[in-house]
């Protein structure tokens, strides 16, 4: 029944979850879609509107470049096309030499057939301008002839895509237009700063993708025949094929891979005499990876919800069915075994007047009425128990009590009472079995022997509880240095042995001048002041051969008596010509 029960939310509950996430999800994505057309659609609106603001700003210095090219224009003029004109004599060195001469950028002629004859713009020559576009086309074969010079707005390159602007002039009866261009950002860059030129062709349009995340970039182009033209920065050309058809009014939306989107619109020029283009052209390109991420999070998240409902149904279905049916059957159960074994004493509750609560006062009236027969016998069986266990308590306190004290006496046996450290018996006892050890193994055993310095100065002027304060500190500062196999007892007075296992005569004396620069640089405090204490050490190894740790002591304290008359606070390591001689002494 519990299975089924719990089968049953199972399936509802995961049903439920799932078509929950789904709803949530696609009303998500839509929000999201819609949020992302409207943001698509502010965006071109406002590069539109930029674009207008950037050609008011740019008003004024095109202007003065319209000026100099139409001067520059009637001087070309008379130099280029006279009675004696002759295409083939304007080469382009001589055109460049005249073109820096009348500081413009480039100089064109075109005949007839709307051809560049000659330039020193050596990619546009032969070039036929009139396939530019229609527009254009009807434009230079109206301009022959006719006498008129005009000026035609910033544009771009069809073969560079530099920003140029760009200038014609038909004198009355020729049968060629002399064109001259100015690259705008050289010709703004002498007059204005970098950071202004690069701001007006950049930022200015661009800025909009630091405050929205998801805008990766915009793009402007002019659109002619040949191709759509980058107008502000170094994007590729885009080929008229590639180029998706844009409608009049609105923004075309063009998925090019799973994150990345584009949004296509036109713009208005807003500039009359501007022929070489069909249109301007506005891309914006979205990558939706972030967003994809969060949704797919959304997504995740709200599975992980759904298990956490699924998880939170089975608890209450496993707690309640358990809590008002299975736990009061067990009670039941449990209680009917006890009877069985003859415990009478459970009653069960029964506040819920319903089959099982039945059930319950009966098996309480039943236990009642057998408890009551045994009562007696079970408060004798419970007195004998408490005498039993109080018994046995005071015996486990007794052992632990015992223990303790042997433990004591144990300590007291193997320690100085006055530093804590090994005394003479406990020394003695530790360097037999570690002698032993070395005998076996044939390991080396070293033994340092120290002694305070002026000790008795100390207790002569301080006191001798302040002499006893050293010694404890004394062994304080030792004990830190000592490994765990180490050894250190006191021998007497101010006197202090160390027994080093698996220690040779080079690294017992590092040991010993370690000890002695330890305990020398320790200030000592008194009632009378603070004051510094010295000691002096002796150093030796036991020989192979020695049966017993005495003589290597005695040794040690040789060289102990000769760092004492050597000056005190020092090392000295057992040599026996040294020593003996100090003996003699």
């Amino acid at each position: 029944m519990k299975r089924l029960l719990s089968l049953l939310i199972t399936i509802a509950v995961l049903g439920v979850g799932i078509i929950l996430s789904t709803v949530l999800y696609l009303m998500a994505k839509s929000e999201f879609e819609q949020q992302l057309e409207n943001q698509a659609n502010n965006v071109h609106h406002q590069v539109q509107q930029r674009f207008r603001i950037f050609d008011e700003l740019l008003a004024n210095d095109e202007k003065e470049i319209q000026e100099h090219a139409r001067r520059t224009l009637l001087r070309l003029s008379d130099i280029v096309l006279n009675k004696d004109f002759n295409s083939k004599d304007w080469t382009s060195s001589r055109l460049q030499q005249l073109s820096k001469a009348h500081h413009v950028d480039a100089i064109y002629i075109v005949d007839p057939s709307t051809t560049v004859v000659a330039t020193n713009f050596t990619p546009d020559l032969n070039f036929k301008l009139g396939t530019i576009s229609d527009t254009f086309n009807n434009y230079l074969k109206g301009l022959y002839g006719s006498g008129r010079l005009e000026v035609d707005r910033i544009n771009v390159s069809s073969k560079t895509g530099l920003i140029k602007i760009y200038a014609y002039y038909a004198p009355v009866g020729s049968d060629y237009i002399l064109e001259v261009s100015y690259d705008v950002k050289n010709y703004l860059s002498r007059n204005r700063s970098s950071r202004y030129v690069d701001f007006m062709f950049g930022d200015f349009f661009t800025e909009m993708t630091k405050t929205n995340p998801l805008l990766e970039k915009v793009d402007i182009y002019l659109v002619n025949n040949y191709a759509a033209f980058p107008f502000l920065n170094s994007t590729k050309a885009i080929d008229n094929k590639d180029l998706p058809e844009i409608p009049e009014r609105g923004v075309k939306t063009i998925e090019q891979s799973k994150n990345i989107i584009h949004h296509y619109s036109r713009a208005d020029f807003n500039r009359s005499n501007l022929h070489s283009a069909e249109y301007l052209a506005i891309r914006s390109t979205f990558n939706l990876a972030p967003m994809n991420y969060l949704m797919h999070k959304f997504l995740g998240i709200s599975l992980i919800v759904v298990v956490l409902v699924l998880g939170l149904a089975f608890f209450l279905v496993a707690f309640l069915f358990d809590r008002w049916i299975l736990r009061r059957i067990f009670r039941i159960i449990t209680a009917l075994e006890r009877s069985a074994d003859g415990d009478y004493r459970d009653q069960l509750q029964s506040d819920r007047m319903d089959e099982l609560g039945l059930i319950s006062q009966h098996i309480n009236s039943m236990n009642s009425r057998i408890s009551a027969r045994d009562e007696q016998l079970q408060e004798a069986r419970l007195n004998l128990e408490q005498r039993v266990e109080a018994r046995t308590l005071d015996l486990q306190q007794e052992v632990e009590a015992r223990k303790k004290a042997e433990e004591q006496l144990i300590l007291l046996a193997e320690t100085d009472p006055l530093t804590g450290v090994l005394n003479r018996r406990a020394f003695a006892e530790r360097a037999e079995t570690e002698l032993e050890r070395a005998q076996r193994y044939k390991r080396p055993l070293a033994v340092i022997i120290l002694d305070l310095d002026l000790f008795k100065q100390i207790n002569d002027r301080f006191g001798h509880l302040c002499g006893d304060r050293v010694l404890v500190e004394f062994a304080n500062l030792i004990k830190p240095c000592l490994r765990a196999i180490d050894s250190l007892s006191r021998h007497g007075g101010e006197e202090f042995l160390i027994l080093l296992p698996e220690t040779d005569e080079l690294e017992a004396s590092q040991l010993a001048e370690r000890l002695r620069k330890r305990i020398s640089e320790c200030e000592m405090y008194s009632d009378k002041g603070s004051f510094k204490v010295t000691a002096s050490f002796g150093v030796a190894t036991w020989q192979g051969d020695e049966e017993d740790i005495q003589a290597t002591i005695h040794r040690a304290d040789q060289a102990l008596y000769r760092a004492k008359h050597s000056g005190r606070n020092r090392v000295v390591t057992y040599c026996p010509k040294s020593c003996s001689l100090t003996l003699e002494e």
